[in-house]
């Protein structure tokens, strides 16, 4: 099929499949039904959430190999039947073993198979704005949430008996067929830029092919993979530090029920907002030091963390899932600045491993090391300070990160 002349086409595309794929994070508006409905274990409803994330990165992981070599269509349209599917078959299911293949592990490697795929079609349709193809891409991804609570919760409500149990089985077959039909549809207009396309956009050669194109064999072997690599790791340490904590730590902290589900729902738009504005300002001030910027606001938030509490505390969140956002889509445009176009898909998708590697690491030092609990109806909280200090700490490392791979790309390109 001929590509598009007209750039939005795809990239409104590839924003369709995102917001359909970017549940990710909604596993906070089911946890506390499913527990009630299925007779869950708290700990069991939280691990929902981890297995989601790892097959997601591992779902960019092998999306990335699919999409370098058989384009970003053939990916998205395996990623939305993934993830729907997923879906779909949640609805028949009650254990949380079953529960876990199909919601967590199918759906979040189809999750993972669309999301690198449209970054990577969009900055191919943007190589001259890398950083607003990117933030378009992981806003469109993180607003998923924003929009799809509210529909969740109302499909819920509509299929919840007298006694407050919910009945799963029409809440998930609706909205994976919702998603399948939308993600399928949008699919059908995803396309690569052709070379007529490119040159007209009359860009330097260096603004479209960059000065290299590393296969993943090449790029692992330079220390700038690596200095990425660990920037990932360490710079959603504190986001993954707070997820689990968002709304127990604030009703402690002086927040109501209500106040404290409104916070997580809020880190929806901060997140969106700060995957778009930081992306975008790279382009303007460059990738490292955008990085820089985002590092402090999350060392600062962590910081009032540790003791601030009542609507402090609602805005602490959301500097820190702003400051999360950030790093998600501008990532993506840093490792196609280091390693080229051509390979994008794979080479940022064994980056994004460290992201799965954060979230396993810095939730068991937080509870097993640092015992970070909250207790709502004692009204007690052990062992945040400590996390939360943690946080701020390890959001000073990508500030050395970035150092070297600035100083890397100007050896480079001199």
């Amino acid at each position: 099929m001929k590509s598009q002349k007209n750039p939005w086409v795809s990239i409104v595309a590839c924003l369709v499949v995102q917001l359909c794929v970017g549940i990710l994070y909604l596993w906070s508006a089911f946890k506390n039904n499913i527990i009630a409905a299925y007779d869950w274990d708290t700990t069991s409803a939280n691990l929902v959430s981890s297995f989601m994330l790892f097959a997601f990165v591992f779902g960019n992981l092998i999306g990335g190999f699919i999409n370098d070599k058989k384009g970003p269509k053939l990916t998205c349209l395996l990623g939305v039947g993934l993830f729907s599917f997923g879906v779909i078959l949640t609805s028949f299911v009650r254990s949380v073993v079953l529960f876990d293949l199909t919601y967590a592990v199918m759906a979040g490697l189809g999750s993972g198979f669309a999301y690198g795929a449209c970054i990577s079609c969009i900055q191919k349709w943007l190589p001259h704005k890398r950083g607003l193809a990117s933030g378009l891409a992981c806003s469109a991804f993180g607003l998923s949430t924003v929009i799809f609570t509210p529909v969740s919760k109302a499909l819920m409500s509509a299929n919840m008996d007298a006694s407050g149990i919910v009945n799963f089985m029409p809440v998930f077959l609706t909205l994976g067929i919702v998603f399948a039909a939308a993600g399928f549809m949008a699919c059908v207009f995803i396309s690569l830029p052709d070379e007529e396309y490119i040159k007209s956009l009359n860009l330097p050669a260096k603004a479209v092919s960059g000065n290299v194109n590393f296969t993943l064999g090449q790029a692992i072997k330079q220390p700038a993979f690596w200095a990425l690599f660990f920037s990932i790791f360490f710079i959603n340490g504190t986001w993954n530090l707070c997820v689990p904590l968002i709304v127990p730590l604030g009703q402690v902290r002086g927040l109501t029920e209500s106040m404290a589900i409104a916070c997580l729902s809020f880190t929806g738009i901060t997140n969106a907002a700060g995957r778009l504005i930081m992306a975008s300002l790279s382009d303007k001030i460059g990738r490292t030091n955008a990085m820089y910027v985002l590092c402090g606001l999350t060392m600062l938030g962590a910081i009032l963390l540790t003791f601030i509490g009542g609507m402090g505390y609602f805005a602490a969140i959301a500097i820190v899932a702003f400051a999360y956002g950030g790093p998600s889509a501008l990532n993506a445009a840093l490792s196609t600045d280091l390693f080229g176009p051509k390979n994008s898909g794979t080479n940022y998708g064994v980056a994004m491993l460290a992201l799965g590697f954060s979230s396993i690491f810095f939730n068991l030092i937080s509870g097993k090391v640092l015992h970070a609990v909250v207790d709502v109806a004692s009204g007690t909280a052990t062992g945040i300070g400590a996390t939360f200090i943690m946080g701020a700490i390890t959001a000073i490392i990508p500030v050395f990160l970035m150092m070297y791979i600035n100083s890397y790309l100007k050896k480079r390109d001199s």
